[in-house]
């Protein structure tokens, strides 16, 4: 399918953006509008969103046949679910009769949910999914199973009205999905990442408890560029940041932006460290690290929609969800050894933990809202890059790439 342009999008990429597809020592950064531009973003969701692999969440939240949960990525309701055959499926949430989203509820009475974006769902189905508008059901694979009263209607066919379904690939028990039935396989281009995380059996861990951000006032890519840039981080978090350092930053020379993933990390001060108060991690450190492992400070991308990091402890992800040019949902969630839940003080520690996660992301949101207000300034810069911002102009590369691409589909 053509991906609509505008004029206003068009001259936004045709404004030297060759500029900024340079290493950092050259780059400048991506024009403003790219950043506050409504019809951009709309060419975003097309470009990016719906070409790209797109994180959902995470297998373990639908680990019986019948659980599902319910995600929108760039407009499209799409539904999760694990089948009788144990296989997780991603499809269109979206009724083939006259397009109500099927896990979406009846408010009860004086329950005017209308008013507002209605919620994501979860929960388990049984065996199939029921419209509630007119009672079409689906089964676990999307199959249409019940049509009432359709028979006096010529020519319908009730396998003509299947549930489209995504590609989808599982890595380490995060659920990806993709729109683009002629996308590259992902796992390929996670290996660079797969090497350097293989230690932490991310596949084997169990998430803590999860909290979800919604209307956030910025554009994605900005919290993406700050995710993953070491300049600010004994700057902007000093003091509470210490133990990593901005000039601890380590370069990388292996970047490919065909790949799938962006990589920031760099040493820290002292082996198990913490994202709290203390700088020491919470719980004890994960058996299989190495000592150099366990000083070191990872932070990677899967764009558009996963931001990832690791600690000599656990890990922590940010699944992103734009839902406007400005503004943003994000879910947060830590990550821990399957036995670390058992501690007696687990969900004490755990506390502490997003305490002192919230304090980083206290700063990190003030800086990125104060970025997006800058942006929309008429002497919004595209402003140089210092060398401890590589992963930026490595994300700008990403980007670049599927923009243009985007225009000669």
């Amino acid at each position: 399918m053509a991906i609509p342009t505008t004029p206003l999008v068009r001259r936004i990429l045709a404004s030297d953006l060759e500029a900024s597809d340079k290493e950092v020592d050259e780059a400048v950064m991506l024009p403003a509008k790219c950043y506050t531009s409504p019809e951009f973003f709309e060419f975003e969701k097309g470009a990016l969103f719906k070409k790209e692999w797109v994180c959902l969440g995470r297998a373990d939240e639908i680990p019986d046949a019948g659980d599902y949960f319910t995600a929108t990525i760039a407009d499209e309701p799409l539904l999760a679910v694990r089948g009788k055959d144990g296989q997780v499926r991603v499809m269109s949430s979206v009724c083939r009769h006259r397009a109500m989203v099927i896990t979406d509820q009846i408010p009860k009475p004086r329950e005017k949910w209308w008013d507002s974006r209605p919620a994501e769902t979860s929960g388990n189905c049984g065996h199939a999914f029921r419209c509630p508008y007119h009672y079409w059901t689906y089964n676990l694979e999307g199959d249409l199973i019940g049509a009432p009263d359709m028979q006096r209607t010529k020519g319908f066919r009730r396998e003509d009205n299947r549930l489209p379904n995504l590609r989808v690939e599982v890595w380490n028990n995060f659920i990806f999905a993709n729109f683009d039935r002629d996308a590259a396989p992902l796992a390929p281009k996670l290996e660079a990442v797969d090497e350097m995380i293989t230690n932490w059996n991310i596949a084997d861990m169990v998430p803590g408890e999860a909290e979800l951000l919604q209307d956030l006032p910025w554009n994605w890519k900005v919290m993406v560029e700050n995710f993953v840039e070491f300049y600010h981080s004994d700057r902007l978090h000093h003091p509470i940041c210490e133990f990593s350092r901005s000039n601890s930053y380590e370069w990388r020379d292996d970047f490919d932006p065909s790949g799938a993933t962006v990589i920031g990390a760099g040493k820290t001060t002292h082996a198990d460290f913490g994202f709290n108060p203390t700088f020491k991690a919470l719980f004890p450190p994960i058996a299989t690290l190495t000592e150099e492992e366990r000083a070191l400070a990872v932070f990677f991308l899967v764009p558009p929609t996963l931001a990832f990091g690791v600690n000599s402890d656990s890990a922590f992800y940010f699944l992103m969800n734009p839902t406007a040019v400005d503004r943003l949902d994000i879910k947060v969630a830590g990550l821990y050894p399957r036995e670390y839940p058992e501690h007696p003080r687990f969900h004490h520690l755990e506390a502490v933990a997003a305490l002192g996660i919230e304090y980083f992301n206290e700063q990190d949101f003030g800086a990125v809202s104060s970025i997006q207000r800058g942006l929309r300034s008429d002497f919004a810069p595209r402003g140089r890059l210092c060398w401890q911002e590589q992963p930026i102009s490595h994300f700008n590369r990403w980007l670049i790439r599927r923009y243009s691409k985007a225009l000669l589909d």
